[in-house]
């Protein structure tokens, strides 16, 4: 049998040169996400954190990539030198890899000795979702090991899962919310002409201007007014323009729209693959929120995965909050797991984060990945819908 061994990627070049392993990998996980592919997350890096140290940590066996952890370099409080995974508010991407088919508890065993040799004290992996195999058999790894390791969990992500047909989905939902959305509906019809778009073959020619046009009616809310709105971040349109061009040329780029008389309404800018759709970025125009343009976007799209048998579950994306909650949606938890693999430093560099790090954050901005989203305003541009007198 051929033994694991460590392939170690040190630059964007390298992961670009390795892409075709590296997308085979993907391929073969659990992992659906597709901005977890090379291509994509050599372009998070480059435009997110272009100056920062870069690791992946590949297990392969008789040349078949079995399993990989993508790093970049951070430090938590300005204190302690750390690698965490990449991926951030405006785009996920960094993730664990694991071959599914296959036995990962060794190849986890390998990684984290390989671990131990990276010039960090910290592995501060910011998304992971410990409910899945990937995370438990890292997890296990650990254990084994003896090497420190502290979980927090930072918000929780709705899930619906499209496992029967749309008339049953709909009765399993509150009561108050399907009323809700027929009068919605109705009186969003008595303005004028409706129309739902869903789109998984977006030309080339045609992403900019749907883009442009999205991110307009973004800009138009409360994150336009805060100043991070797409169009008010320097470089971040032109970041959202390749990251769609490179999901349209996978087939992979998913986009919605409710349209009133021409006029967008609302929009999802997301993703979709081994049967799942990612609802990514999501907004409305504000001054049409009575109509609630957001719910009924969702209402639409759900009832397109239910038909048309290619779908098996909508994904949020970001924190659970109460416009996603409406859909009855099941539930994972996203989190941090601070790790030390230099046995003999991780005890202190463990107890640092637990007992210091905290503190710090309060004195003074960090320069973490992604930090928690904060409760307010809402992480998810999704309309409210008018509840009924009395509910």
């Amino acid at each position: 049998m051929d033994h694991l061994h460590i392939i170690h990627v040190t630059s964007l070049e390298d992961l670009r040169n390795n892409a075709t392993a590296w997308d085979d990998l993907w391929w073969r996980s659990d992992v659906a996400l597709p901005p977890a592919r090379a291509e994509s997350l050599a372009q998070w890096i480059e435009h997110f954190r272009p100056r920062a140290d870069f690791h992946a940590l590949v297990v392969a066996q008789a040349g078949r990539w079995i399993a990989a952890l993508p790093l970049v370099s951070h430090r938590i409080g300005w204190l302690i030198s750390s690698g965490g995974q990449p991926g951030n508010a405006w785009s996920p991407c960094g993730e664990l890899l694991c071959d599914a088919t296959t036995e990962t508890d060794a190849a986890m065993d390998v990684l984290l000795a390989a671990a131990a040799q990276l010039p960090w004290q910290l592995l501060w992996l910011n998304n992971a979702v410990p409910e899945t195999p990937r995370w438990q058999a890292l997890l296990r790894a650990c254990e084994r090991a003896d090497i420190a390791a502290h979980y927090h969990e930072r918000y929780r992500v709705g899930r619906v899962e499209i496992d029967g047909v749309w008339s049953l989905y709909q009765k399993r939902l509150p009561k108050n919310h399907r009323q809700a959305m027929c009068r919605a509906a109705r009186r969003l019809e008595c303005e004028g002409e409706v129309r739902f778009e869903m789109n998984s073959r977006l030309d080339p020619s045609e992403i900019e201007p749907w883009l442009d046009e999205a991110f307009e009616v973004e800009d138009l809310g409360w994150k336009g007014a805060g100043g991070s709105s797409v169009l008010r971040t320097p470089g971040m349109f032109r970041f959202f323009v390749g990251q769609a061009e490179r999901l349209a040329r996978w087939g992979q780029l998913e986009t919605a729209a409710l349209r009133l008389d021409g006029r967008l309404l609302a929009f999802v800018y997301g993703f979709r693959a081994k049967g799942v759709y990612f609802a990514h970025k999501i907004g409305y125009d504000p001054r049409l929120a009575a109509f609630s343009p957001g719910q009924l976007l969702f209402h639409h799209i759900l009832e397109q995965l239910h038909n048309d048998g290619q779908t098996g579950a909508l994904d949020f994306v970001g924190p659970l909050n109460q416009s996603h909650s409406r859909w009855r949606p099941a539930t994972y938890g996203v989190g941090r797991i601070v790790l030390a693999p230099r046995r003999l430093l991780g005890r202190a560099a463990i107890y640092t984060y637990r007992h210091v790090w905290r503190r710090l954050r309060q004195g003074k901005a960090t320069a973490t990945l992604a930090e928690p989203v904060a409760p307010a305003p809402p992480a998810v541009d999704v309309s409210p819908v008018p509840e009924p007198a009395g509910a």
